[in-house]
């Protein structure tokens, strides 16, 4: 079995129908993230949260990672979710705007640094006219830093180097 599922399968593995499930996650009572227009649950989260663990209603952090790069995304969601996290996927400032326009703000934002620095900044601009207080977690390749230190004028950040370790990722996800 795979270890994320669709909505179908994971209310087959939890032996509930499809129509529970939605409502469940919808009600953020079960860990999941939706990649494009679809859900995906994590079984290793399903597991946990059935046995009362960090997964269990009312205690899992949520995240939105930001990363132009799909594998790095998924890398960080996978992370993310198997701790108990409910995850939303965007490659980038657009993508973020209608998230966060939609809902409230996340626990934290991971946002992996492009290349180009304007952009970077750019981003943290659109990100403080959504929300001022929301936390973010610059992932920052390695020699970067002392380009990026501007970025420390948006207010509450944490940087983590790129690609994060993840001790590092368990850890922070674990004290939100």
């Amino acid at each position: 079995m795979p270890a994320y599922l669709n909505i179908r399968e994971a209310a087959d593995y939890l032996g509930i129908s499809p129509h529970t499930l939605y409502k469940l996650v919808e009600g953020d009572k079960v860990p999941a993230a939706k990649v494009g227009g679809s859900w995906r649950l994590n079984r290793a989260a399903l597991d946990e949260f059935l046995s009362g663990g960090r997964s269990s209603p009312g205690k899992s952090p949520e995240l939105l990672i930001v990363d132009s790069d799909e594998s790095a995304r998924r890398a960080l969601a996978s992370i993310s979710m198997s701790r108990g996290a409910r995850v939303q996927l965007a490659s980038g400032a657009d993508d973020v705007e209608v998230l966060l326009s939609a809902g409230p703000a996340p626990d934290l934002v991971l946002y992996g640094v492009p290349e180009d620095t304007d952009v970077a900044h750019d981003f943290m601009q659109r990100l403080r006219v959504i929300s001022q207080d929301c936390r973010v977690a610059l992932l920052v390749p390695p020699g970067r830093m002392a380009e990026l230190a501007g970025l420390m004028a948006y207010g509450w950040l944490i940087v983590l180097p790129a690609p994060v370790e993840r001790p590092d990722l368990v850890n922070l996800i674990a004290n939100l």
